[in-house]
């Protein structure tokens, strides 16, 4: 039987390569069990939903099944649903029952964020799920089939008009994905309808878009996204959502019957009621070694913790490329407090940021070096390929790439 256990929670970016990597660091080590609960039995590719909701590739190919992933290895992964963690006594509460442990890791990633909006809770869509973004795109498809027969014009006009809250990463790459499949395939597919009534409004509270990349790129994004008939509103923050309407705060109405939230992220809610120290997102403190001091042998990473950066004297964002990093960090952490040797503070080395804008455009930066237009699309293509688990992924969304290259994206409205 195993000496000490392991325990690491949710199979986002996060947890999975925590316990990929906790697994190559002991392998010489058999006293310890490494057990990976999460509610799915696949880990999700998160980068690429914004093409699932467009058709570009099929849900299945930015999925990776975990049970063959940890087939040969020592990791024992559960699919369980996390109800509560209980630090005090060193357990964790599922609907499958309790799991001991002697080393924690909390990888349960965030929820969306509606900021309080009156009604953008029970209205809006989300885009966190292979469901949301299968659910979106089969919506869409619906409004245009509507659109297609309704003969008011005012009515038509609110069936065709998509209103996607924030202009971050999510929010603008959504929107390009939309507004090519829009222009290049529903368009040519819905002849009595006049382009000219479809819209795409991007409203943003803040002065600028896509702040992880400079200033000068994210300019030249907006400049882009204008370009491609996309109405981009700065400074222009939701305050409510309604059947029909998203109200902004300068006191404009958006009539629309679609509305996408992509403004930001919060703690996942069992993080938000862990006993300890949260920042105002729900996510817990964690100390230099992303430990929660109260509680030694408890991490948390990824989205559900706030991990300041000294250099830039502010929190990590909530990114897959930082999760992975802490779950490097975190792994090489345990294996050390296990053989008794001295722990290493995690320092986040940022690797650069890429953002789709669409069929062959793009910005980002990497290494210091800028990038835009069709360079930058293909470079974001090569990296995110390259960061899917498993080859037969990445041989299936290179597939779908070249298909969508030479034919028109698929619109059939599939529902189970």
């Amino acid at each position: 039987m195993p000496d000490r256990q392991v325990v690491i929670l949710g199979a986002g970016f996060g947890g999975l390569y925590a316990a990929l990597h906790l697994e190559r660091a002991l392998r010489r080590e058999r006293s310890t069990r490494i057990v990976l609960l999460d509610k799915g039995n696949y880990h999700l590719f998160l980068p690429m939903l914004h093409e699932i909701t467009s058709g570009g590739v099929e849900p299945r190919h930015v999925v990776r099944p975990l049970r063959p992933l940890f087939r040969k290895t020592r990791v024992d992964f559960r699919r369980a649903e996390v109800r509560s963690i209980d630090l005090e006594g060193r357990r964790i509460l599922t609907d499958q029952g309790e799991v001991g442990y002697d080393y924690l890791v909390i990888a349960l990633g965030s929820t969306t964020n509606f900021f309080s909006v009156d009604g953008a809770a029970e209205t809006a869509f989300t885009l966190k799920s292979l469901k949301d973004a299968v659910g979106l795109r089969n919506h869409l498809l619906e409004m245009f089939e509507r659109a297609d027969l309704e003969r008011d014009p005012d009515r038509r006009r609110r069936l065709l008009t998509f209103c996607l809250v924030g202009a971050g990463c999510t929010g603008v790459e959504l929107a390009t994905e939309l507004q090519d499949l829009i222009q290049k395939t529903l368009l040519r597919n819905y002849p009595h309808l006049d382009g000219r009534e479809v819209r795409l409004v991007l409203p943003e509270a803040s002065g600028r878009i896509v702040p992880c990349v400079s200033s000068r790129l994210a300019w030249l994004g907006l400049d882009k996204l204008r370009r491609k008939g996309i109405e981009v509103r700065l400074h222009a923050p939701v305050i409510a959502v309604s059947e029909g309407a998203v109200t902004l705060a300068d006191g404009k109405v958006v009539p629309t019957e679609t509305v996408v939230w992509t403004a930001g992220v919060k703690a996942n809610p069992i993080v938000e009621g862990l006993p300890v120290e949260k920042d105002e997102l729900g996510r817990v403190i964690v100390d230099e070694y992303l430990e929660l001091p109260q509680f030694p042998g408890a991490f948390a990473l990824g989205d559900c913790a706030h991990c300041s950066d000294p250099r830039l004297q502010a929190p990590l964002p909530p990114t897959a490329q930082v999760a992975v990093q802490q779950a490097r960090a975190v792994a090489d952490t345990i294996a050390k407090a296990l053989r008794g040797q001295a722990k290493r503070p995690f320092v986040y080395r940022h690797q650069g940021d890429l953002v789709s804008l669409g069929s062959g455009d793009g910005v980002g930066e990497i290494g210091g070096v800028a990038f835009s237009g069709l360079p930058a699309w293909l470079l974001w293509r090569a990296v995110f390929l390259g960061k899917l688990i498993g080859w037969k992924n990445r041989v299936r969304v290179a597939l779908d790439w070249i298909v969508g290259a030479f034919f028109e994206r698929d619109i059939s409205k599939l529902e189970w």
